[in-house]
């Protein structure tokens, strides 16, 4: 068990934790490659029709070391996958465009916007199946295994994601919504009032696990902050 621990704590001195990496990622029309330094092929197909990329393949190892490796590469595409997903709202108002009858009353940044958050939405539903093998491979610890439940609970109470998929739809497809409007509004408060301090839970919660596994709170992600990146929230 020491020598999986060290082996985790090579991997993420390695820099599985860079927001580099994240800020790099090309633009939402692209399929960039993964930003694992330790994936050596792309992320397994999801089945997913969209992603940005970031999707964390199945666990396909049988070592301690195979472990501690896919333990680290998980918590790195998550903090990935959260900081693009906040990046793509920042300085966005959260709020719906008011009295928007059809997609085409939305500008064309707006609908890009909506469009990589759904390839995001997909890339998240890779991570929950991933914690319940993190809960096989992981140490039996009391405390390891707490985080993981924790970590678990977090994605189940992340709801408000999903109505990337929803709004995306809606302007792929307009004429399916015969209130096209309402619903459209409807949506997207509920995203713009929940999916921040929803992700953020799940950023905080993995961060605690790397904690447990390591003890080290220098290997763990940058904390995200309190606010949302809206434009004219408050700093916390």
């Amino acid at each position: 068990m020491k020598r999986t621990l060290l082996l985790m704590v090579a991997v993420l001195t390695a820099g599985a934790f860079s927001r580099a990496a994240a800020q790099k990622l090309p633009p939402a029309t692209t399929r960039p490659s993964p930003v694992a330094p330790q994936a050596a092929q792309p992320p397994a197909s999801t089945g997913a029709a969209h992603s940005a990329g970031l999707a964390m393949p199945a666990y396909a190892g049988s070592t301690p070391e195979a472990a501690a490796a896919y333990a680290g590469r998980f918590v790195h595409l998550l903090d990935s996958t959260i900081v693009t997903l906040v990046r793509t709202f920042r300085n966005t108002s959260g709020q719906p465009v008011i009295g928007a009858p059809s997609p085409g009353t939305l500008s064309q940044r707006e609908r890009d916007r909506w469009m990589r958050c759904r390839d995001l939405y997909w890339d998240l539903t890779t991570y929950a199946p991933a914690v319940a093998t993190l809960r096989q491979i992981l140490p039996a610890a009391a405390n390891v295994q707490l985080k993981v439940t924790q970590l678990d609970s977090a994605f189940g109470q992340s709801t408000a994601t999903a109505e990337c998929d929803n709004i995306a739809s809606m302007i792929a497809a307009p004429d399916l919504f015969p209130h096209w409007g309402a619903s459209y509004e409807t949506a997207a408060r509920h995203f713009y009032r929940d999916f921040y301090p929803q992700v953020r839970n799940i950023h905080e919660a993995a961060r605690a696990l790397i904690y447990a596994l390591t003890g080290l709170p220098q290997r763990m992600p940058p904390a995200l902050p309190q606010s949302p990146p809206y434009a004219g929230a408050a700093p916390q």
